[in-house]
């Protein structure tokens, strides 16, 4: 009885089967087990096939992962081409450097106690020259400690000057000589991730002296030396600083999101005269809000440079902070406005037009005042324009930045990140 009941059973399945394939009609192949696994091999190895890039794009791919440019920088044996960091229009510039660690066989730099020595020389087609060495000690004792001693000599010849304080007028400009002989000691501690601490004292003589530059008459011809605070003597100076950043930027180089705020306190305390003791504060405010997608960002920025002098004494004028130039104020020329405070406001918009450029929108805003109560919103000077960012996987590699205000245009070519 049994038996039979199941052959009942297996009849009555394959007849339902039968009836169920007769009432449809025939699978095409690819809703078949066989043809759907066929169909989802072809999709992956669709999805994993590398993009096909053109001609160009294979070369400059190829260049960028071979990090050409820092290669080149690096020279031989730790000689290489190195800049002057010359002020704006001091010309055409030609330097070498030196870079190179002492008694270490392996070049990785995070390892402890680390000690290198550089050196640069560098000269500009306007008479501007700088020559320097120093001694860098890294990861004292295995921890995020550097010490850094620095010398250098400096002929700046042709340094603008257009008058002090917000109302200067271009028409006005005039130039003079600054030479001085610097040498000082930084330390540097990161004691947690996004907190770095600094301090330092330098020994600082500047000299003041009649400009070079043909084209413009020299600062004393147009400004009586008795208005501007140390142009007829000059003393030396003992500088120290102290500065506490909080930083949380992704990359440095080539920021997306993130920020930095910084303040640098510094003393000035004049070794000879007697009468140029002051105090100067320099507030950097950073922040970089990234756009849905990433490939864009706003980019924020807030800076104040304030000066003090102790009673009965005055802030000498070449060290009194300025707008103006390819890092500030960007559609006035390098040290247009002059006076011992100064605000200024940034806002870029940025977005990546191709993998190596980015494009920019920018506006700056700034002005300047004798006294820091003077300072205000609506009476800034304003600069704007669009700008090119060329930049490699890491860092920007150079910037076109083109620069419009009430004086004119200008255009800055730079090899350094703006902020």
């Amino acid at each position: 009885m049994r038996r039979q009941l199941v052959n009942v059973l297996v009849i009555w399945s394959v007849a339902l089967s039968s009836f169920a394939l007769a009432q449809t009609s025939p699978a095409p192949p690819g809703d078949t087990r066989a043809g759907m696994l066929a169909a989802a091999r072809e999709a992956k190895a669709k999805e994993s096939a590398p993009p096909r890039r053109s001609a160009l794009e294979q070369r400059l791919y190829w260049y960028d992962n071979q990090y050409v440019l820092p290669k080149l920088l690096a020279g031989w044996h730790g000689v290489h081409i190195a800049g002057g960091s010359f002020p704006a229009g001091a010309g055409l510039k030609f330097g070498v450097g030196f870079d190179r660690a002492i008694g270490a066989g392996d070049p990785d730099p995070e390892l402890p106690n680390r000690v290198g020595l550089t050196a640069r020389a560098a000269i500009s087609t306007r008479g501007y020259k700088r020559v320097g060495a120093g001694l860098d000690f890294r990861n004292l004792g295995g921890g995020a400690f550097d010490v850094s001693l620095r010398s250098q000599y400096y002929e700046f010849p042709q340094e603008d000057f257009f008058g002090l304080g917000p109302g200067s007028l271009k028409a006005n400009r005039t130039d003079y000589r600054l030479d001085s002989f610097d040498t000082g000691i930084v330390a540097q501690w990161k004691p947690v991730r996004f907190i770095d601490l600094g301090a330092g004292l330098s020994y600082l003589t500047p000299r003041i002296d009649s400009g070079t530059d043909s084209r413009f008459p020299s600062t004393e011809l147009v400004f009586a030396p008795s208005t501007l605070p140390g142009f007829s003597a000059q003393p030396d100076f003992l500088r120290g600083d102290v500065l506490a950043a909080f930083d949380w930027r992704d990359n440095p180089f080539h920021p997306k999101v993130g920020g930095r705020y910084s303040v640098q306190l510094s003393q000035f305390r004049d070794r000879d005269l007697d009468s140029f003791d002051f105090r100067r504060v320099d507030i950097d405010l950073q922040q970089y809000i990234p756009l849905p997608n990433r490939y864009r960002t706003i980019a924020l920025r807030v800076g104040m440079d304030l000066t003090d002098a102790d009673a009965g004494q005055q802030v000498p004028f070449y060290y009194q902070p300025t707008l103006g130039g390819a890092q500030t104020l960007r559609g006035f020329r390098e040290f247009r406005f002059r006076d011992q405070n100064v605000l200024l406001l940034t806002a870029e918009y940025r977005w990546e037009a191709w993998w190596a450029l980015d494009g920019a929108l920018f506006v700056d805003a700034g002005t300047v005042a004798a006294n820091r109560r003077d300072l205000s919103f609506s009476d800034m000077d304003v600069s704007y324009g669009v700008g090119f960012r060329f930049h490699s996987n890491s860092a920007v590699v150079g910037r076109l930045d083109l620069a419009f205000s009430r004086e004119g245009f200008i255009p800055l070519l730079r090899f350094e990140h703006v902020f």
